[in-house]
Parts: C-alpha cells; sequence; structure tokens
C-alpha cells in the first residue's frame, strides 16, 4: 500500500535535477507543465496518475509533504486561479471531493487540505490536495513538511482508479 519514504542521497539528487530542470525552463519563458504535456520529458511518467479527463490530470505526489498528496493539474495552461474559467472550477471541485472522501476512506486522513501554490515565472494552474491523519499537526506547517518519496503506490493508484470510475 502507499507509502512514504526518507529520501536517501541519490533520491534527493535525482530531485535537486528535477527542480535545478524546471528552473531552467522557467527562467526560458517555457512552462515545464505544458512541455511534460507535449514531450513527456520533464516529470516522470511512472504511472502515479489516478483520474484522467479532457480537462484534468489527478496522481499522487512523486515527492510528496504527506502519505496520499495528490496533484490536480488543468490540462490547458492558466498562470494562476484568476485566469480559470468558473465552469472548470466547477469541475475540479467536484472531482476534488470524490478524491478526498477516498483519502479519508481508504488512506485514513482525518482531514484534506487543498492549496494552489502558482509562484514563480511561467507556473502551471495545479491543486495539491496534502491529507493530515490522526494526531499529526493541525494547521498550515503541514504545507511545509519535509518531503519524503513516494513508494509501494501501484496498488493504490489501481484502487483510486476504479473508485473514481465508479
Amino acid at each position: 500500500m502507499l507509502k512514504v519514504n526518507e529520501m536517501n542521497a541519490e533520491e534527493k539528487r535525482i530531485e535537486m535535477r528535477l527542480k535545478n530542470k524546471v528552473g531552467i525552463l522557467q527562467e526560458e519563458g517555457t512552462c515545464p507543465t505544458c512541455r511534460n504535456f507535449e514531450f513527456d520529458d520533464v516529470y516522470p511518467n511512472d504511472g502515479r496518475a489516478f483520474y484522467e479527463d479532457d480537462k484534468i490530470i489527478c496522481l499522487f505526489e512523486q515527492y510528496p509533504r504527506a502519505v496520499g498528496h495528490t496533484i490536480i493539474l488543468t490540462k490547458e495552461h492558466y498562470e494562476d486561479i484568476s485566469e480559470m474559467p468558473i465552469e472548470l472550477g466547477t469541475h475540479i471541485l467536484s472531482v476534488t471531493q470524490k478524491i478526498i472522501n477516498l483519502l479519508k476512506e481508504k488512506l485514513g486522513a482525518e482531514k484534506v487540505y487543498m492549496c494552489t501554490m502558482c509562484d514563480g515565472k511561467r507556473n502551471h494552474l495545479h491543486f495539491q490536495l496534502l491529507p493530515r491523519f490522526k494526531g499529526e499537526t493541525i494547521g498550515s506547517k503541514n504545507f511545509v513538511r519535509e518531503r519524503g518519496i513516494l513508494k509501494d503506490y501501484e496498488e493504490t493508484v489501481q484502487l483510486f482508479e476504479g473508485c473514481m470510475k465508479a
């Protein structure tokens, strides 16, 4: 079942290379997410996605701050939420509600925080769902927890895929 492990030295180097690649693309005026949609050469395509439709893709974060840390990406490029059509926002909230229910029912989350942080040059609008489990600190500190690395997620992806289709 889905786990988040502490990163070893090699995993930290890989994450740093990814951050550097993203930063270079952004400095060049290229949105890394849009580039990845077109060429599949920025972020690893390793089966973490569990829902996709014509507007969004939902996947587990590769370097999560919590078990079940989920990313919801818009397929269309928007720099921030102020540019997003209200209909897309309604759709995202509808899908988000299903995901939050799964994070609570299947993973045991007590609460799930939703945020969007689209800072910097050429950022792509995305939303993050950060589960909080019983006994964990309440509040904004959940947004800055140490990142780990996602492990053993295949079974949970299949479970979420099946539930999202139902």
